[in-house]
């Protein structure tokens, strides 16, 4: 079933509910869907708080450099985030178009923490890279994928949805990492012969 066919059919069972639980397609009703998004909504939540934990290690320190394992960690989760985000988007869109707002609101609020938390992974990993006088094996596709974390995530909080939300010291970052996607984009071939 098509999404125009399951919208259809949800509205027919809105229509016909006649004052008991509104059910969707499939059989699911409103409220257990609503509650389920409750849930994953708050697991999101809990994870982009990881990742921005994750994210800090980066930063390393005097005592200890950050490792490539740890960045393939931060990563990891971060597919991990992405991948539910996917799967959250598709419940609030199987809801009545009148309930799907304030999910929506507390998702835009947790998207823009977690592509702020993936903004400082990336322009803390470029700063790393940048001060190497000899890059590690495999820098060059971290570093292309750093790039186009820094493209997605731009694009993405440059959205309209986001206009108004976005703290200060997160569009200080967006601006920073626009000029840093700028200039490597101008230097393109010579960056990106890290060989």
């Amino acid at each position: 079933m098509d999404m125009v066919d399951r919208e259809r059919h949800a509205r027919a069972a809105e229509a016909s509910d006649g004052g008991g639980a509104r059910r969707l397609a499939g059989g699911v009703d409103v409220a257990t869907l609503e509650q389920e998004l409750d849930t994953f909504l708050d697991s999101l939540a809990l994870r982009t708080g990881r990742l921005a934990e994750s994210g800090r290690v980066l930063d390393g320190d005097e005592d200890r450099a950050p490792r490539f394992m740890d960045y393939a960690r931060t990563r990891n989760l971060t597919s991990e985030c992405m991948a539910f985000l996917i799967v959250i988007e598709r419940r609030i869109e199987g809801l009545p178009d009148s309930r799907r707002a304030p999910y929506y609101d507390r998702l835009t609020e947790i998207l823009v923490a977690l592509w702020g938390t993936l903004l400082d992974g990336s322009l803390t990993f470029l700063r790393a890279i940048a001060n190497e006088e000899h890059l590690p094996l495999g820098s060059r596709e971290v570093f292309l994928r750093e790039i186009k974390t820094l493209h997605d995530a731009h694009a993405t909080l440059s959205e309209e949805r986001f206009e108004g939300r976005i703290p200060g010291d997160l569009m200080s970052k967006q601006r920073q990492a626009e000029r840093i996607l700028n200039e490597i984009i101008d230097r393109a071939p010579r960056l990106l012969d890290l060989g």
